[in-house]
C-alpha cells in the first residue's frame, strides 16, 4: 500500500480521564483499515488494481534512511582522505616555497657582493605561490563540501533516531470540549490560530487553515489519501489539526480542559509509604498523549520532545508524591479478637454450667 511503519493512534477524548487502546489493538484497527482500503479500491480501466497486493512487502523507510546514511558516511570518509591529501600537498608546497625564498635571499646577497652577479629572478617563486593559492582554494572547497556532508549526516541521524521512535510526524489537536470552550471565549484552551505557528505541514496537500463551520481550523484536503504524501519524504513535522486518516497513523497530542490529577494501575503500589499522582499530562504507551490546557505552552513542546526520544526523558515533572497517613487500628474492634474473647467467655461459662 506504500505505507511504511504502521502506527495507530486512537483517541477518545473525555473531560477527566481519556481512554486509550493498547498498542496491539491499535495495530489491529490499522490493519483492518488497510484491508478495507484494499478491498474497496476500484480497478483501473484494464481491470487491474493500482495498489500493491497484500503479499507485497511494504517499504522499510528506516532501512532506506540507514542506507542513505551509510552512503553519506562513505562519502565523508572519502572526503576526509581528499582533505588529508590536500593538506599534505599544501605542506609540501610550503616547503618548496621556503626553498625558493632561500634561493632568492642568496641571489640578492650575490647582487650585493658581486658587481657581475645576474639580477634576481623571482618568477619561480611567484609560480609556486600561485600553485599554493590554487591548492588552498581547492582545500576550501573540500572543507565546505565536508561541512555540507556533516550537516546532511546530522539530519539523517536525527531522522533515523526519530523514525526508531515513530516520531517523524507528530499531530496536535484540541479536544471537542476545548473547541467548544474556545468558541465561547472563556477558556484556558488555545485555538488552532494560537497553534498555527507550530504547524509545518504541507498545506497544499493536507489543506490550509481558515474559518468555517464556526471556528478556525484546517480545511478538507483536495487529495485522496493525502496522508501518503508524508510516507516518502524526510521532513520532521508537527502537524496541527491533522485529518482523521492521518491522525490514526501518527503520534498525537490532544489538549484537554479540566484535567486534574489522576492515577493509573502502576501508581496504586506505595513506595516508602508514598502515593504517586499524575498531573496535567497522560502519555499512553508513548503513542498518544493528553495534556492540560492550563499549562499547554510548557507541556506541548516537552511532550513533543518526549515523543522524539522514545519517552525516555522529559523536562517537566508531571508527578506529585505525597505521604499516605497512617491509620490507627483499635485491636479490640478486630473480629478475630472479639471471637477470641467470646471463646474465652464461653469456656468460663461452661465451667459453671457444665
Amino acid at each position: 500500500m506504500g505505507v511504511g511503519t504502521v502506527l495507530i493512534v486512537v483517541m477518545v477524548a473525555v473531560m477527566i480521564t481519556p481512554l486509550a487502546y493498547s498498542y496491539t489493538e491499535k495495530q489491529e484497527v490499522e490493519l483492518e483499515i488497510l484491508l478495507n482500503e484494499y478491498l474497496t479500491r476500484d480497478p483501473d480501466k484494464d481491470g487491474r488494481y493500482s495498489h500493491l497486493p497484500l503479499d507485497v512487502e511494504l517499504v522499510d523507510f528506516k532501512k532506506l534512511t540507514q542506507d542513505e546514511l551509510d552512503v553519506l558516511n562513505e562519502e565523508l570518509s572519502n572526503q576526509n582522505l581528499k582533505i588529508e591529501v590536500m593538506v599534505s600537498n599544501i605542506k609540501t608546497q610550503n616547503e618548496i616555497i621556503q626553498k625558493e625564498e632561500q634561493k632568492l635571499v642568496q641571489a640578492q646577497q650575490m647582487v650585493q657582493d658581486e658587481w657581475n652577479a645576474p639580477p634576481v629572478d623571482n618568477t619561480q617563486l611567484k609560480i609556486e605561490y600561485e600553485k599554493l593559492e590554487k591548492i588552498t582554494d581547492e582545500l576550501d572547497v573540500l572543507l565546505d563540501e565536508r561541512q555540507l556532508l556533516e550537516k546532511k549526516i546530522d539530519t539523517k541521524e536525527l531522522l533515523l533516531e526519530i523514525q526508531k521512535h515513530d516520531a517523524k510526524l507528530i499531530g496536535v489537536e484540541l479536544s471537542q470540549n476545548c473547541i467548544n470552550m474556545a468558541k465561547l471565549g472563556n477558556s484556558t484552551c488555545p485555538t488552532y490560530k494560537d497553534l498555527l505557528s507550530l504547524d509545518n505541514s504541507n498545506t497544499e496537500i493536507s489543506g490550509d487553515f481558515s474559518v468555517y463551520d464556526g471556528y478556525f481550523h484546517r480545511e478538507p484536503s483536495l487529495y485522496v489519501d493525502s496522508f501518503r504524501f508524508y510516507d516518502t519524504e524526510d521532513t520532521i513535522r508537527v502537524i496541527v489539526n491533522p485529518h482523521q486518516e492521518l491522525s490514526l497513523r501518527i503520534k498525537m497530542i490532544i489538549i484537554e480542559s479540566g484535567f486534574g490529577l489522576y492515577t493509573d494501575a502502576y501508581d496504586q503500589i506505595l513506595e516508602s509509604g508514598l502515593r504517586t499522582l499524575k498531573k496535567d499530562r497522560i502519555i499512553n504507551n508513548c503513542y498518544s498523549a493528553n495534556i492540560s490546557s492550563d499549562n499547554w505552552k510548557l507541556l506541548l513542546p516537552d511532550t513533543i520532545f518526549a515523543f522524539r526520544n522514545g519517552c525516555s526523558s522529559m523536562e517537566i515533572n508531571d508527578e506529585v508524591k505525597y505521604k499516605m497517613p497512617y491509620t490507627v487500628i483499635d485491636k479490640s474492634t478486630s473480629p478475630n479478637i472479639q471471637h477470641q474473647e467470646w471463646l474465652k467467655e464461653a469456656v468460663e461459662n461452661c465451667k459453671e454450667l457444665c
